[in-house]
């Protein structure tokens, strides 16, 4: 008579190998797993040799268990972890638990509790005197993750760099240090304002999509569908047209703009102000004009004049706009004098110029500017001549 076969042992699971450290902490989860926070788990189960020991140990009978598992789904894309998310889901179907299908998942995310929902955030740099600031969206993803979206745009030159991607919280904060540690004063603002800068970018350059703008055709259906759009300046919103003054803009208020260190970048372009430039010279040494006073008359009228040559109503829409929105990074960081400032400056673009009287804040500018690239050259001037007599004192052999 031959012998009995014995029963086969049921095959336990393939299960990791872990630490003793690794157990207490498996321990601890397995016990509060319905306190865990869903949108960091990459924070409480650090590594996927935990995670798939948690998915198998987890009870099979529990309906709140479901959105952990698809979070877990989410957030750990190793192929062991998922076979074991997947044999977890089939044992709760088994049961009667109802499971979201897993086929069209990624079209219709879990339904999380409101208090997991986190809101978008946006955030907006001063503008440079080239019309050039810094971006950045934080889109917060259920049931972990942010997408960030974050770059620099031009008012003239649409988006000069924009990136989008997904990260986790963690990341997500030291990308933001990051980059407000290199484009710095960022100031929140709301995700319509920031969309608004990005749409009125994307169309200075939506003809020639290039690694520019290309990550942000990968946001923009998303905010087309789910952002209203500004149709004015957002700093009206928080001083209504009414409260700014109509007055002519002083000198000394003026001053006091242009003496913040956020405007010190604003100077007109070397290139734009060439032609001026030279224009100046010729007439300095003229020997048509040979008193001083013909020659400043003559300075001022070659001035007014360039003021309308170098500011046609399309340029001065832009610095208009500019003035807007850094009135609004000046009120939001409790800088409410310069805000009534730029808007005062922008105030007076609708006024025309004349003979008699040119825009004071442009005319400003450009006497700034002036004065900024002969100090420049004066610099230049005196260190050549510096490097000359160096030069002459060397005894030669």
């Amino acid at each position: 008579m031959g012998k009995k076969k014995k029963p086969k042992k049921k095959k336990s699971p393939d299960l990791p190998a872990l630490s003793s450290e690794d157990k207490v902490l498996l321990s601890a989860l397995l016990e509060d797993y319905k306190k865990l926070d869903l949108t960091h788990l990459d924070e409480h189960i650090p590594n996927p040799q935990i995670t798939h020991a948690f998915v198998e140990r987890l009870p099979a009978d529990d309906a709140d268990a479901v959105n952990l598992l698809l979070a877990i789904r989410e957030a750990y894309d190793q192929k062991n972890v998922q076979k074991a998310i997947k044999k977890s889901l089939f044992r709760f179907r088994q049961r009667g638990i109802s499971v979201p299908d897993t086929r069209s998942q990624e079209m219709t995310p879990p339904t999380m509790r409101q208090s997991e929902k986190g809101e978008p955030t946006a955030y907006l740099g001063h503008i440079d005197g080239m019309g050039s600031r810094g971006i950045f969206i934080v889109l917060p993803q259920i049931p972990r993750g942010v997408d960030l979206g974050m770059g620099v745009v031009n008012d003239e030159k649409g988006i000069v760099q924009f990136f989008y991607g997904r990260y986790s919280k963690k990341r997500m904060k030291e990308v933001k240090d990051i980059f407000f540690e290199r484009f710095g004063h960022m100031v929140e603002t709301s995700l319509a304002h920031a969309a608004t800068i990005l749409e009125r970018a994307y169309s200075q350059n939506e003809q020639l999509v290039g690694d520019a703008s290309r990550d942000y055709l990968q946001l923009r259906p998303w905010i087309l569908d789910n952002v209203p759009l500004l149709d004015r300046s957002v700093i009206y919103d928080f001083i209504p047209p009414e409260n700014v003054s109509e007055k002519i803009l002083t000198d000394s208020q003026i001053t006091k703009l242009f003496e913040h260190p956020l405007m010190a970048s604003w100077i007109i372009d070397p290139e734009e102000i060439k032609p001026l430039v030279e224009n100046i010279s010729e007439v300095r040494e003229s020997r048509i004009l040979v008193s001083e006073p013909q020659k400043l008359e003559r300075i001022n009228e070659v001035k007014t004049q360039s003021v309308a040559e170098l500011f046609p109503d399309s340029k001065r829409s832009i610095i208009k706009n500019r003035l807007e929105e850094m009135a609004y990074v000046f009120f939001k960081q409790a800088e409410e004098e310069h805000a009534l400032i730029c808007l005062a400056a922008a105030n007076s673009f609708h006024e025309k110029d004349s003979s008699f009287r040119v825009n004071p804040f442009l005319k400003f500018m450009l006497d700034r500017t002036l004065a900024f690239y002969t100090d420049v050259a004066e610099d230049a001037a005196k260190s050549e001549e510096a490097k000359e007599d160096t030069s002459s004192m060397i005894i030669k052999p």
